[in-house]
């Protein structure tokens, strides 16, 4: 049986300054430091000068964590973690934004999570009981649930918020899979193929908040990749999917 040995985290950042600080300062005050394996912090060519500069003194705020700068190759969102999966060198792995949508506080639970089932999915969840959204809007959270819901009764699957990236995986299960958005919702990709193959989610309440730094990278648009997205993942076969190609060395 795989065993939780350590976690890499990703945090991929354009124009966050404080939340970027705040967020690894959490991440290292709450999380034993054995725990974490690395950091890696993903930048792009329309990361602000402002936000380099606060990528360059992470290394004092984590100490004996390595701080990992890795500049990606290929525009979007889904390209960044795509790229930086391939540089993980934990036995499990999780993305945060540096926008403190995702928790950082709520790493340390999910680690705990990950060590008493070290080959489940730790899926953090909107709509369990204790977690919830907090500036997303009455019409944005019941399209949300409506949404899920559906996407529940076609994947036949009692997993709460499957539009959500933000979990622990474990290194092995992460590359059984080719993923091919190159948008946000690689998260709703991946969570939707690692359904299809039967991988086990244990879930941990999460509350969702606006971020309140930096523009928001979604739009309307890339919001609709999400329906093709479940169409597409639904009706693909198994195999097309499974068995990513080794990783270089």
């Amino acid at each position: 049986m795989k065993r939780f040995e350590n976690l890499s985290i990703i945090i991929a950042t354009i124009d966050e300054t404080d939340s970027l600080r705040k967020t690894v300062e959490i991440l290292t005050q709450t999380c034993n430091r054995r725990d974490i394996k690395e950091i890696i912090v993903v930048v792009c060519e329309k990361t602000t000068a402002e936000c380099m500069s606060v990528v360059g003194t992470l290394q004092n705020i984590a100490q004996n964590i390595p701080i990992r700068l890795y500049t990606q190759k290929e525009p979007g969102l889904g390209s960044a973690l795509n790229e930086a999966f391939d540089l993980v060198k934990g036995s499990h792995l999780v993305y945060l934004g540096a926008d403190m949508d995702t928790d950082p506080f709520l790493v340390s639970v999910m680690v705990e999570k990950a060590k008493e089932n070290p080959d489940a999915i730790i899926l953090a969840s909107r709509w369990l009981k204790g977690g919830g959204f907090e500036g997303y809007g009455a019409i944005n959270r019941l399209l949300n649930f409506v949404f899920q819901k559906l996407v529940q009764v076609i994947y036949c699957t009692k997993v709460s918020d499957l539009t959500y990236g933000y979990r622990i995986i474990p290194e092995d299960k992460l590359h059984s899979i080719v993923l091919e958005c190159r948008s946000p919702a690689i998260g709703l990709e991946s969570n939707l193929k690692f359904i299809r193959l039967k991988y086990r989610f244990v879930e941990v309440p999460t509350l969702w908040r606006a971020r309140s730094q930096g523009k928001a990278q979604t739009t309307f648009f890339m919001k609709l990749k999400y329906t093709i997205t479940v169409i597409k993942v639904r009706f693909a076969t198994v195999e097309s999917f499974k068995n990513k190609p080794k990783r270089e060395s």
